[in-house]
């Protein structure tokens, strides 16, 4: 009988050390893409090699239509 209660408690610190690992792990995660972001911030204005490269892509995927305007959604 305490072998069985012996194999409860241990899956029971399984299970925790493998809850906290993930969440250590996804902690650590948040903090690496945070100080990306900080490193590289986003640019303000768009390039006008992006909006080419979006009209090509769209004329290229609906062939024959008019492009007035791109905004970012």
């Amino acid at each position: 009988m305490k072998e069985g209660a012996v194999e409860h408690n241990s899956l029971f610190a399984i299970c925790g050390s493998a809850f906290l690992a993930v969440f250590v792990l996804l902690a650590v995660l948040s903090a690496v893409m945070k100080l990306i972001i900080y490193i590289f911030p986003e640019k303000a204005e768009t390039d006008a090699a992006v909006i080419a490269a979006v009209a090509s892509t769209i004329s290229r995927v609906f062939p024959g239509t008019k492009i007035t305007k791109i905004e970012r959604v």
